[in-house]
């Protein structure tokens, strides 16, 4: 099952898809191709691989698009990593990810924002 395709549910009505020849939205580094939206919501996190594998991390998310969701973890993952994403969002039943970390950074001493994108939906 495409993971794009699954997200449609109510809680993403109000993103929508980005034109590709907006070049005043998107910048050459962006790779998004859909709009993202502040979503917070408890979620569980874990590594599928590296050196702690199915260690879950309760987290909250930050906001979320079509293709992926960022949240705030204590301890740095490695971008191309695989790990297991569950949420739920505006009391929709949870749903839970495969997906990729294709951004880590620090943002405060011993805090990192992560963002992942969806991979398929297990």
């Amino acid at each position: 099952m495409n993971a794009t395709k699954s997200l449609d549910a109510p809680i993403y009505h109000h993103m929508t898809q980005q034109p590709a020849h907006d070049a005043t939205r998107a910048s050459l580094s962006d790779r998004r191709h859909s709009l993202r939206g502040p979503v917070q919501s408890k979620a569980k996190v874990a590594l599928l691989d590296g050196d702690k594998p199915g260690v879950k991390h309760d987290v909250l998310t930050r906001d979320a698009s079509l293709s992926g969701i960022s949240f705030l973890l204590r301890e740095s993952w490695q971008v191309g990593q695989q790990c297991e994403i569950e949420f739920e969002a505006n009391g929709h039943p949870a749903r839970k990810y495969h997906a990729e970390v294709v951004r880590s950074r620090p943002i405060s001493a011993g805090r990192f924002e992560m963002a992942v994108q969806f991979r398929k939906q297990v």
